[in-house]
């Protein structure tokens, strides 16, 4: 990365410098010590206040981190490792910000050994879903007396992709929805099945206790346990419906049920069920493969949808990709 550095002189920095001017203006006319000194001294300050920001910021070195996925409307971090190349320069008093209009919280470093390293975590909240592109940063600081601001700015282009904001789903609002939805079959609803009782075997290294079956252990004069069979897991296939073919959707309600689906989602990961997504609406080379299974998967596939693609029609028969419970959801009638 090759930064660009510039100063920058403000306000305090002008008024100090006309005054300047002013003094040195008068010590001309009336040539006392008292304002050749005073004068002498404001320029003094101006020179140092540009030679030692100028000659720390030069030593400057910085690294951003950033994290793969964030989330929309929730902050994240980005961490700025800083380093001072430099054996007569250390750093004071720099504020690190990304040069974009986004929602950050300021960071400031307040000291960098010469030589040394140090670390500064901010934090930027992404407004929307998709892929926020994040190109330069800047560094800056007007140490030691604010006059001359000098700043660092690096050109280091980095995509961070966002996933949709997640509405609160409670189990009883999934199994609500679960219940509701066409195709649902009636053993897929239990929030958790008991176990079926299948014989009895003995007793092997490692079986818990709770499963020894004592009275028939007793009868047997050997330890035997209670084998049982291990249930199903539930599955179910979540369709979000964006062919627009039941009439116009507003982006809004696209947006709604964007959100509605993750949410739905990853609150039938949380539950143990397992979860398969279908997009209707799009081309194939958009959303492949077309039946997406894994939480990450999925909601990488909803962050980058882009609503102002081409449609096509629904995938009819996408209901019977999987055995279980089927959901669709469709902008404006959901939940």
């Amino acid at each position: 990365m090759s930064p660009r550095r510039r100063y920058h002189v403000r306000w305090p920095g002008l008024v100090f410098a006309g005054l300047a001017l002013l003094i040195g203006a008068a010590s001309a006319q009336r040539t006392e010590n008292m304002l050749v000194w005073v004068f002498a001294s404001m320029l003094a300050w101006i020179v140092v206040s540009g030679i030692i920001s100028g000659g720390m910021m030069m030593a400057l070195r910085v690294r951003r981190r950033t994290p793969r996925v964030a989330r929309a409307g929730e902050s994240f971090e980005i961490r700025y490792e800083v380093a001072s190349a430099s054996r007569l320069w250390p750093i004071f008093d720099v504020t690190l910000s990304e040069v974009a209009d986004l929602e950050q919280s300021p960071t400031r470093l307040e000291h960098c050994p010469r030589g040394g390293h140090a670390q500064v975590r901010s934090t930027l909240t992404p407004p929307r879903r998709g892929i926020l592109r994040l190109q330069r940063f800047r560094c800056i600081s007007g140490f030691p007396f604010g006059l001359i601001l000098k700043s660092v700015e690096w050109n280091d282009p980095v995509d961070v992709l966002v996933h949709p904001r997640q509405h609160v789903v409670d189990p009883q609002m999934l199994r609500t929805l679960v219940g509701a939805a066409p195709g649902t079959h009636a053993a897929l609803q239990r929030t958790g099945g008991q176990e079926d009782f299948i014989g009895l075997r003995e007793y092997r290294s490692g079986d818990s206790v709770r499963h020894v079956a004592w009275r028939r252990s007793a009868a047997r004069m050997e330890p035997v346990v209670i084998e049982r069979a291990v249930p199903a897991r539930k599955a179910l296939v979540v369709t979000l419906d964006l062919s627009r073919t039941e009439g116009v959707a507003t982006e809004r309600a696209e947006e709604d049920a964007i959100e509605w689906t993750a949410s739905v989602l990853s609150r039938a990961h949380a539950d143990g069920w397992s979860v398969q997504l279908v997009i209707d609406g799009f081309a194939a080379d958009q959303t492949e493969p077309s039946v997406l299974t894994g939480l990450a998967t999925q909601l990488d596939a909803l962050a980058v949808i882009d609503l102002i693609g081409p449609r096509q029609a629904p995938q009819r028969g996408t209901m019977e990709l999987a055995a279980g419970t089927a959901l669709r959801i469709v902008p404006g009638r959901f939940p």
